[in-house]
């Protein structure tokens, strides 16, 4: 069974537990979990050692990618605050703003009034100096004025609505997403495990990695067919069919003697003779005999 398979049994558990998870680092964890088991069930089905291997490889980069898939739903914009309450501070007046605001007209009067007054009867000269500072307090009156008015709008502009924006994830995009990493997972298997049928059809026929001769095909044949014939003579002259093979390929079937003990492994019985016959090629030991060596 495919993996792509294996997740569309877990596509409404999955769907569910995102909308449910209504952010998107929490719908990454359930799909690392859900990367995780789809893994496992895979490798219960397989019986590839190579298909396992790259199937770990590629679910680890499926997991490292989670992340960056794209689950932007719906954008939500909560307020925090109202319009009446924004009035309701726009409303209210500051000690600072009314300190400013009383002293300004204080000093803008003081330094006005008597250089009007001053004007209308035509004061002299001596009154200069005196007229002099008091445009300077009509000057600092206006200054006061201008920070108290400046104080006033800044607190007006504390007083306006936060915003906060919240994205959801959207269930149905993610999955999608998450389902066309885990096909291209599938695709890529499937190609492996086609490679693998292919390299199995080129090695049939094969022993221990070369391809079999015709003798030993025959060789073979003949001793499946004593087996079934059920006559001993006949298995008998098959299987001696089999020291004629080796000695073609320079292996010899040794018996035991006093001459050949040092090929042999010893072993005490009712008499001496050869239990199973050495094999030797050119002097070198292929596979030690056993022999008894009687009472």
């Amino acid at each position: 069974m495919k993996m792509t398979d294996l997740l569309e049994k877990d596509r409404e558990n999955i769907l569910t537990s995102i909308t449910q998870a209504g952010t998107a680092a929490k719908a990454v964890t359930i799909l690392e979990n859900e990367t995780d088991k789809l893994l496992l069930k895979f490798n219960d089905q397989c019986d590839s050692d190579r298909e396992r291997e790259a199937a770990a490889h590629m679910m680890q980069a499926v997991r490292l990618s989670v992340p960056m898939i794209d689950s932007a739903g719906k954008t939500k914009v909560w307020e925090r605050g109202s319009d009446d309450s924004a009035k309701k501070e726009k409303g209210k007046v500051s000690i600072p703003f009314v300190l400013l605001t009383i002293a300004s007209v204080l000093l803008v009067a003081y330094g006005l009034v008597p250089l009007v007054v001053a004007s209308l009867i035509n004061a002299g000269e001596q009154y200069r100096t005196q007229l002099i500072v008091r445009c300077c307090f009509v000057i600092g009156g206006m200054i006061m004025g201008f920070f108290a008015g400046a104080m006033q709008r800044k607190k007006e502009k504390q007083a306006a609505k936060e915003h906060q924006v919240e994205i959801r994830p959207d269930a149905d995009k993610i999955f999608r997403n998450y389902r066309a990493a885990i096909y291209s997972v599938d695709q890529s298997l499937e190609e492996i495990s086609a490679a693998e049928r292919w390299s199995k059809r080129e090695k049939a026929g094969e022993i221990d990695g070369r391809k079999a001769t015709t003798p030993e095909i025959e060789l073979f044949s003949d001793l499946m067919a004593a087996s079934y014939s059920g006559d001993p003579e006949y298995a008998l002259e098959k299987i001696e069919e089999i020291k004629y093979y080796l000695h073609r390929q320079q292996i010899e079937v040794v018996d035991y003697s006093e001459a050949t003990a040092q090929y042999f492994d010893l072993m005490p019985g009712n008499r001496a003779g050869t239990i199973r016959p050495a094999l030797v090629a050119d002097g070198q030991i292929l596979k030690k005999g056993l022999a008894s060596t009687g009472k």
